[in-house]
């Protein structure tokens, strides 16, 4: 095709530059729109800039405690982890996939602050109620441990918490994944977009991760869900990435992938749901016979035989009557109650 215009010249002489026209007036109000929008650019930018520090990195903050702790206790925990690792392990495999923002060896400091300077003040306090060295030492020793342990167990619980959550928003987000791969996105900017949604508070933190790998530590995609596969601590999330990796590194279909893994996902959430319904009605005719019925005929009994005898053993029917009432039936409903949750968890 044949333009009218071949060379430069030939264009300027046809649109001289003589005939553009601005006038001063209108000449000073661009000039200062121009400034203005100088201005707003920078703002932009530096606001673009912060707001993807803030996304993108996570930056480890040492509270006083932890200094503390560090202060007392870091040399030792330095001489246990590089000492006792196949006993140190668990426990940092715990911190990393929890998500808990400290560093391992600070947290072991930590631990056994706390375990130090609780034996102390359990021992004391525990002196001026009771007035025994012996007792005082002996729940003192027992309340030390036991405090060791909350804190040492604390990063399992919160993994174990992650886990069961993650789970829980997987299979929606696998669905949401094939449904943006279905319109061609690459993967990197699938996570983006899911991350942005705002609509998956444990998934999102995984997703994050796989990020922070690529834009600031500068790993490829596979690499970067391996890293976040090894540490995650729900497998179905573990499965899913490895099975992203393979597809990616063999040059396989990441949309027909996705879209068949969530078709698996909402099918195995169908029957758990299921599985789920049909445990907790047995829990529930469990309750209903035991919690519920069990009490009315405890109270009965109890007073028919107030009836005929006031006193069994000595005890008198209407106190163990009331401690029926008012502290063993409370007592076996939280227990019930903190049975349906471990349940929860685990399921």
């Amino acid at each position: 095709m044949k333009y009218g215009f071949k060379k430069k010249n030939e264009i300027e002489k046809a649109i001289p530059v003589d005939a553009i026209q601005i006038s001063q007036r209108e000449k000073k109000k661009f000039m200062k729109e121009l400034k203005l929008g100088d201005k707003q650019i920078k703002k932009a930018l530096k606001k673009e800039t912060t707001k993807k520090k803030v996304t993108d990195t996570v930056v480890y903050k040492t509270n006083p405690y932890s200094k503390l702790s560090n202060f007392f206790m870091e040399n030792l925990s330095f001489e246990v982890i590089k000492k006792n690792p196949p006993y140190v392990k668990p426990l940092l495999n715990a911190l990393s996939s929890s998500n808990v923002r400290i560093l391992s060896r600070t947290y072991l400091s930590v631990i056994l602050f706390t375990a130090l300077i609780s034996l102390p003040i359990f021992l004391i306090s525990l002196y001026i109620f009771t007035k025994s060295i012996l007792l005082s030492l002996f729940f003192s020793l027992f309340g030390t441990v036991s405090v060791f342990g909350i804190v040492y167990g604390y990063p399992f619980m919160i993994s174990n918490d992650r886990k069961v959550k993650i789970d829980q928003e997987l299979v929606f987000g696998i669905a949401h994944m094939a449904s943006i791969a279905g319109s061609g996105a690459q993967p990197i900017k699938i996570f983006k977009l899911l991350v942005d949604s705002n609509e998956y508070d444990e998934l999102k933190e995984e997703l994050k991760r796989v990020l922070n790998y690529v834009n600031v530590f500068g790993l490829n995609l596979s690499n970067a869900l391996r890293e976040v596969a090894k540490s995650t601590p729900s497998g179905d999330l573990r499965e899913l990435f490895n099975g992203m990796v393979s597809t990616i590194e063999t040059g396989g279909d990441i949309r027909q992938y996705l879209q068949d893994k969530s078709s698996d996902s909402l099918n195995k959430y169908r029957l758990d749901q299921k599985k789920r319904l049909e445990t907790i009605a047995t829990y529930s005719e469990f309750y209903t016979g035991f919690l519920i019925a069990g009490p009315l005929l405890f109270i009965v009994t109890f007073a028919i035989l107030e009836k005929i005898s006031p006193e069994v053993s000595g005890i008198p029917i209407a106190l163990l009557a009331k401690l029926g009432t008012f502290v063993l039936l409370p007592f076996l409903n939280i227990l019930f109650i903190l049975f349906l949750e471990t349940n929860r968890s685990v399921s």
